[in-house]
């Protein structure tokens, strides 16, 4: 394909980058969505924990678009404001925000974030933080793999940041792990 014939299909650079970044994050956002909808009926933190596997497993299969969506690659690229882009981001938020709600008895009150309470958000940006971190760390190479298993250490560190964003129902979270 000729370069320019792109133009054909998007108006611009920019419309093209939007098209990337929106279909990566709605594939990340249809991983994280499925394993959701698989983990019905479990403990609420066995479904978050379903999520930040899957969130896990399409970044480390898909290296080159989770870093696409997560860092700024494209110099000069500005997403446009409540564009695509913003509703297939929020949709890779949408199952997390859900499973912390389940446990914590308040069902979808947490899906809309924006809305929430700024100590709510910044719980649930520390918890996201914690699986961002790890995976990012992962996938670019920054964690020893010969020492490293990352999955074990994001269910380890997922884990024990739940302990800190609500407290567990019926049980802890040091049985639940195993600990």
């Amino acid at each position: 394909m000729n370069p320019a014939s792109l133009y054909t299909y998007f108006g611009s650079l920019d419309d093209l980058f939007t098209a990337l970044i929106t279909e990566s994050f709605q594939s990340l956002a249809g991983v994280v969505r499925q394993a959701f909808d698989d983990s019905a009926g479990a403990d609420p933190a066995d479904r978050l924990l379903a999520c930040a596997r899957a969130y896990r497993a399409w970044a480390v299969a898909n290296p080159r678009q989770f870093n696409l969506i997560w860092t700024d690659q494209l110099p000069g690229y500005a997403a446009p404001p409540e564009g695509p882009t913003v509703t297939a981001e929020q949709e890779v938020y949408r199952p997390f925000l859900l499973a912390v709600g389940e446990a914590e008895g308040h069902g979808d009150r947490l899906a809309e974030f924006a809305t929430l309470p700024t100590d709510d958000q910044h719980r649930l940006l520390g918890l996201f933080g914690t699986l961002h971190g790890l995976v990012s760390l992962e996938i670019n190479s920054h964690l020893a793999p010969s020492m490293v298993d990352g999955e074990a250490l994001l269910v380890d560190r997922m884990t024990h940041a739940l302990r800190h964003v609500h407290p567990p129902r019926g049980g802890s979270y040091v049985d639940a792990a195993g600990e």
